[in-house]
Order: structure tokens, then C-alpha cells, then sequence
């Protein structure tokens, strides 16, 4: 090694600042999901009337529904928090999954024999879940920055869908008749459209400082 490469390792060494180590993807996760659940939690309290919300979806498949729904978010969230690691593999994609086909499934079943005309609520609930789901992604975005995803669009559709799917479970706090079919259209392209935008915009979105 030569004085001059000594010189510039000194120099480097010199203007270096102490880097914080990421937490675990787990333990990311698990924090995000705590503050957007006391957010969702202070509205609800506020807002909502959760024992006739809890009336209205006594059945078994409402709740597998909502379940789904709410079981979507989480396991996108993780799933953002894992692909955002460049040595974590791409088959984190596919946890998900399992949930949303639940998710789509029982609400999809659950309309079976309902009218298909709605209350005209449905343009509402489109606008719910796209504002709470850009909102809760922008969210997440910010923190999933430090981590410089290497495939920012796939991140960022992860937590585009946790989003979605964590404001589809809120909306049915205020949901104020059982779901039809145009209500599910409506929630279904409201998540699609969160999805696909974050999507477009993952890769700018999620480029670090």
C-alpha cells in the first residue's frame, strides 16, 4: 500500500459519520403496525359506533371479511419490511397472499343474495380507502427509505397493499350497511388504484438519502 492510498483512507476516515444500524424487519413491522393501529384505534373511539359495527357483522363470513382484510395488511407490511433488506428473498412477496384470497372470497361470498344496488355510499368508501391508503403508504414510504431497497417497486406495491388492506379493515368501523356487490367493486378498485400507484412511484418513492 502506498502513501497516497494511506492519504485518501485517512481522509475518508476523517469525514466518515457513525451510520445507525437498521432494526430487525420484525421489529420494523411491528412498530409501524403499532402506530397506525392507535391512530385507526382513536378514530374508531371517536367516531364510530363499534357495537352496532360488531351487530352488523355478526356472521361468520363478515368476519372472515374483515379478517382477511386486516390479516392482508399485516402480513403486507411485513412483507415490505423484509424485501426492503437487499439479502431477504423475493418469495416474501407471496405472504400475502393466502390472506387476500380469504379477504376477496368471503366478501365476495357475503354479497352472494344481497341486491346489487347499493345505499350510494360506494363512491364514499372508494374515497375512504384511497385517501387512508395513499395516507398509510406515504407513511410507511418514509420509513422504509433508510433500508434503500434494491427493487423499490416491488417494496412499495407490499406496502401499498398493507396500506389498502389496514383501511379496508378501518372502513368497516364506518361502514354503515351491510356490503353489496358495487361496494365490493368500489373497495376492490380503491385497493387496485392504491396499489398500481405506489407501484408507478416506488421507485422514486423508496430511493434514500
Amino acid at each position: 500500500m502506498n502513501r497516497s492510498t494511506e492519504d485518501l483512507i485517512s481522509v475518508l476516515a476523517s469525514d466518515a459519520k457513525p451510520v445507525r444500524r437498521l432494526a430487525p424487519p420484525w421489529r420494523r413491522a411491528i412498530l409501524w403496525l403499532a402506530m397506525l393501529v392507535g391512530l385507526s384505534a382513536l378514530a374508531v373511539l371517536r367516531f364510530s359506533n363499534v357495537v352496532q359495527v360488531i351487530a352488523r357483522n355478526d356472521s361468520l363470513g363478515a368476519a372472515a371479511a374483515w379478517g382477511g382484510s386486516l390479516a392482508t395488511g399485516v402480513a403486507a407490511v411485513f412483507a415490505a419490511a423484509y424485501l426492503s433488506m437487499p439479502d431477504r428473498p423475493r418469495r416474501w412477496a407471496l405472504l400475502p397472499l393466502p390472506f387476500l384470497a380469504l379477504w376477496l372470497g368471503a366478501s365476495g361470498a357475503g354479497c352472494l343474495g344481497l341486491p346489487s344496488a347499493s345505499q350510494g355510499d360506494s363512491d364514499h368508501c372508494f374515497i375512504f380507502v384511497v385517501i387512508s391508503g395513499v395516507a398509510f403508504s406515504a407513511f410507511l414510504f418514509w420509513r422504509l427509505r433508510r433500508a434503500r431497497p434494491l427493487d423499490g417497486r416491488l417494496v412499495a406495491m407490499m406496502a401499498a397493499l398493507g396500506a389498502a388492506g389496514l383501511s379496508a379493515a378501518l372502513l368497516q368501523f364506518f361502514h354503515p350497511f351491510v356490503i353489496t356487490w358495487v361496494d365490493f367493486g368500489a373497495h376492490l378498485a380503491a385497493v387496485s388504484l392504491v396499489v398500481a400507484l405506489s407501484g408507478l412511484s416506488g421507485k422514486f418513492a423508496l430511493r434514500g438519502k
